[in-house]
């Protein structure tokens, strides 16, 4: 919910001491102005605590959108002032929108400091004399610093280089504050004058910003590699991480690069640490991201230095990550030549994925395969994988991953398990069939496992369909698993499927054969069971909805069934919506009421956890929900009881049809050259490969399901309304 920052080094020292290194926050959610205070350690890390709010309005239309500190120190506040949160969840014609009002709000601390004379009075800086910028770099106000900084950077250079020295003077000055130091060193920077002493000494610095403002600012004076400082290569193992990034970056953009360019880059090449935290791991993947980035610029020196003596003064891991930045052909001859001297028994998720681009090489592939293969590592490998599917699937990776697989299968731990079914399916890792079959015929296979089980089989539809029909007609497995079963069948001998089918549909209840219908349309031979059933009349309408008849209509296009189920299912919605408007009058009397038993609510809420996010708990494949206490009763329904009135673009169904007329709808996690990656309800995750996609596109209509609480009693709905209530 957070629409505005403001730090409080902006408001020019008018603030408390106890206010430094705070960030304002405005969130129009909760109508209020939050505060954090940012710690930054000695490594350069940062760390965050929440403070009391600044600011909270009991005003419903306080809704703060933008917030800066102004030259005068004071705190400024851009209020929306409209009653609607949200610009999506009403249509924009709603009377309850305010298109003509807004507010501007100005907070000061009443014990300020009233600053020197010459700094109290807010000056025209266009008219200003340019000899007397420099004086305004020293201003307690960093508004004035900033403006001055700006003159001197746009007036004609032949009378603002004539502030060198005093520029110079000022930034190599221990007595200023580091803003103003800095601002000086821009200030040079704009008038194009490099001081080697000047920036020798700042590099030296023991003030990790003025280090890395020092280090960025040389690509500014169009300098050659022989020409930086000898202390750069000291700032690729700073302390700072902040410093150590800004030097890489620096290398990259001077644009050319020498032997020596080249070494600082492979050096800043270190092995991945494991996790994400801050202050270590994180750092280092992006210092290894950069440093691999700037080398991809210099392919031709980078090739050069690695075929040279000085490549054997540096880590063999580092060289490892840097010759990924050469060209195919260069970067596995190289591979090659340094695996053997790395000794490297575990791979990182990094590394992992840089071997797996280069499998199609057969000596690589014959080099990494003892490593890849040892079952020690098993469950991460297959994880990383699976993580990374979209960059590292082939049918070598398939292969080198087969006895991890099998190994995995044969555990005694459900989690191996499932781990193990999920990369069979997903990569296509064959010879595990009889493998997968003893876990389906074990007793009390959890249905999350036999899913799995049955996706792995569909690799190999026609040596598997005995499996599938004898699934179907499982009694003892659960409905999802045979409905699941019942699909793969159809795909690869449509009469078994008929005659299952047939058989199951009297004995079905109408969630049942929603269930059934919604699963069959997902392929076009499915689809054409789910028309003969309506056709014979043992499937009405009702137990399709839009998206399964849209699915069975797009993967049967000509069949003339399909655009009549599709056509009867919109007539249908159409007569529902009468019904719609007399429950959400019915939901609203009772939001009025504001009556319920929040404790039995926030079970109910449950459901909505797993798409939607409170705080840390739930998904994240839809929008937040925190705060929505504070969200206008009417707006909240038509939110929870028709999702497609105003859904928001990022929210919208996303359908994939692939080329062997199957389609999947869910919500878009990501889409590249190499796929596209759904993401479903509860949070798992499917990735279709670009190959196998015929079209993909946004449907008009909301990720959220309808009808998520049809079966709720007033009492049930008072009580998920009460819960919400104290979303604050």
């Amino acid at each position: 919910g957070i629409s505005g920052l403001a730090f409080s080094e902006d408001s020019n020292g008018s603030f408390p001491e106890e206010w430094n290194n705070v960030a304002f926050l405005a969130n129009p959610i909760t109508s209020t102005i939050n505060c954090v205070r940012i710690v930054r350690n000695p490594d350069g890390s940062v760390t965050a605590k929440l403070l009391p709010d600044l600011l909270k309005s009991e005003d419903d239309w306080f809704r703060p959108v933008n917030i800066e500190f102004g030259p005068d120190g004071c705190l400024y506040i851009a209020d929306w002032y409209d009653k609607v949160i949200s610009h999506n969840e009403l249509p924009l014609d709603h009377p309850g929108r305010d298109k003509t009002h807004g507010r501007i709000w100005r907070i000061r601390y009443v014990g300020e400091k009233p600053m020197e004379q010459k700094f109290r009075d807010i000056p025209d800086f266009y008219k200003v004399k340019t000899n007397k910028l420099t004086d305004y770099l020293g201003s307690p106000s960093l508004w004035a610093k900033r403006a001055a900084w700006h003159q001197i950077a746009d007036r004609p250079m032949k009378k603002t280089r004539r502030l060198a020295s005093d520029l110079i003077s000022l930034a190599m000055d221990t007595t200023q504050n580091t803003v103003t130091r800095i601002h000086a060193l821009w200030s040079l920077e704009g008038i194009k004058h490099y001081d080697e002493e000047l920036l020798s000494e700042l590099l030296r610095s023991p003030l990790h910003h003025l280090r890395r403002e020092a280090v960025r600012s040389l690509t500014s004076f169009d300098l050659d590699p022989s020409q930086l400082p000898d202390e750069i290569k000291d700032l690729i193992e700073d302390i700072s991480p902040t410093v150590r990034s800004q030097a890489i970056r620096t290398l990259t953009e001077i644009g050319v690069a020498n032997r020596a360019t080249i070494e600082m880059l492979v050096r800043a090449c270190k092995p991945a640490l494991p996790g994400n935290s801050l202050g270590g791991a994180y750092e280092r993947k992006f210092e290894r991201f950069l440093a691999r980035k700037a080398l991809e610029q210099y392919p031709e020196e980078l090739h050069a230095y690695i075929s040279s003596p000085a490549a054997s003064k540096v880590p063999v891991k580092n060289l490892l990550w840097a010759i990924q930045a050469l060209p195919k052909e260069e970067k596995e001859l190289a591979f090659l030549k340094f695996w053997p001297k790395a000794g490297i028994a575990e791979l990182d998720e990094s590394t992992f994925i840089s071997i797996a681009g280069m499998l199609e090489n057969k000596e690589i592939y014959q080099m990494v395969k003892p490593v890849i293969q040892d079952g020690v590592y098993a469950a991460a490998y297959i994880h990383f994988a699976l993580q990374n599917q979209a960059r590292v699937q082939s049918s070598e990776l398939s292969r080198l991953l087969r006895p991890l697989a099998h190994q995995l299968l044969l555990s005694d731990s459900l989690s191996a398990v499932n781990l193990a079914l999920d990369a069979a399916g997903r990569l296509n890792i064959g010879n595990l069939r009889k493998t997968v079959i003893a876990v389906i015929k074990q007793e009390q296979t959890p249905d999350k496992t036999l899913l799995l089980a049955l996706k792995v089989l569909e690799n190999d539809l026609e040596a598997n369909k005995a499996v599938f029909a004898q699934a179907a007609q499982n009694e003892q497995l659960s409905f999802n698993a045979r409905v699941s079963a019942l699909h793969s069948l159809s795909k690869v001998d449509s009469t078994r499927g008929l005659e299952v089918i047939r058989n199951w549909i009297p004995d079905l209840h109408l969630a049942e054969k929603k269930l059934l219908a919604s699963v069959l349309a997902g392929s076009r031979q499915g689809g054409k069971l789910l028309m003969t059933m309506f056709d014979e009349e043992r499937l009405s309408l009702a137990a399709f909805d839009i998206s399964t008849a849209e699915r069975i209509y797009k993967s049967n296009r000509p069949d003339l069934r399909g655009a009549a189920i599709l056509n009867g299912v919109k007539k249908r919605e159409e007569e529902e919506k009468q019904a719609f408007n007399a429950k959400f009058d019915r939901y609203m009397a009772i939001a009025k009421e504001e009556k319920g038993n929040p404790t039995n609510g926030k079970v109910l809420f449950q459901t909505c956890l797993l798409c939607h996010k409170v705080g840390d708990q739930g998904e994240d494949i839809a929008p937040a929900l925190d705060g929505s206490a504070n969200r206008e009763p009417k707006a909240l329904l038509t939110a929870i009881l028709d999702p497609d009135a105003a859904v928001e673009a990022g929210y919208r169904i996303f359908s994939v049809v692939k080329k062997d007329g199957s389609s999947i709808q869910g919500h878009l996690i990501k889409r590249d050259e190499l796929g596209t990656t759904i993401a479903f309800m509860g949070g798992s995750k499917l990735f279709i490969a670009a190959g196998d996609i015929k079209s993909e596109r946004f449907l008009d209509r909301s990720f959220m399901v309808e009808g998520l609480t049809d079966s709720y009693t007033d009492e049930q709905i008072a009580d998920l309304l009460a819960y919400i209530r104290t979303l604050k």
